[in-house]
């Protein structure tokens, strides 16, 4: 991580809290998405209600936008950059809370059990992927840009493998149309909280103006 990020959360007051609040946040969609799968791939038990947890995760960005808002204004020409970057990346976060509430919604709509002979790689890519979240949560906490790198690379390949199984899937005549959709669903699904797990690493790797892309020697 940047210096002048590093530093940044070594202070106090409302931008102190803003920063753990993210931290929070990533923990939240985390577990949403672990949630989310068991109960799509493993069919498991609702016990949670997914979309009150959305709703918490949303407060939190409002709150992170209040306490960013806060410290500049009363701050305004201190840490704008990592503000910035803070922002952003609660964009990210909260579209991932998004995916986890359309992968149960996927589950409603095919309740089902998940079979054939695709499920295992669908079930492989999202144990990569899961992995990659909960190693970003480690690289915002400890500020590991070194980490942060080669779980970008990981999430860069895992999002390649997503796009070639969706070709598959779409040229696969053997498939059924419900169980077409609903494969490629959640292979999408996986495609796009890759990236946007990808994006928060971003935020930690590169440079305000190159967040969301692959890092490059400085």
């Amino acid at each position: 991580m940047f210096k002048w990020f590093s530093e940044f959360f070594k202070g106090s007051g409302l931008i102190k809290e803003a920063e753990k609040m993210v931290s929070d946040m990533l923990e939240v969609a985390y577990n949403m998405f672990r949630y989310s799968m068991k109960i799509v791939v493993e069919k498991k038990q609702e016990k949670e209600n997914i979309y009150e947890i959305d709703k918490k995760l949303n407060a939190m960005e409002i709150d992170v936008r209040k306490k960013i808002l806060g410290h500049l204004s009363i701050n305004p020409s201190q840490d704008i950059t990592p503000s910035l970057v803070l922002v952003t990346l609660i964009v990210d976060i909260e579209r991932l809370g998004d995916y986890s509430k359309n992968l149960i919604e996927v589950s409603h709509k095919y309740p089902e059990p998940l079979k054939g002979k695709y499920i295992e790689k669908i079930r492989d890519l999202e144990l990569e992927v899961q992995k990659c979240f909960k190693d970003t949560i480690k690289i915002y906490n400890e500020q590991d840009e070194t980490l942060g790198k080669e779980v970008m690379e990981k999430l860069s390949r895992l999002n390649g493998e997503c796009q070639n199984l969706l070709e598959i899937l779409i040229e696969d005549k053997s498939l059924n149309s419900k169980e077409g959709i609903i494969y490629a669903l959640l292979v999408r699904h996986l495609k796009r909280v890759s990236a946007h797990v990808k994006n928060v690493c971003s935020g930690i790797v590169n440079p305000f103006y190159r967040l969301g892309y692959k890092p490059k020697e400085r």
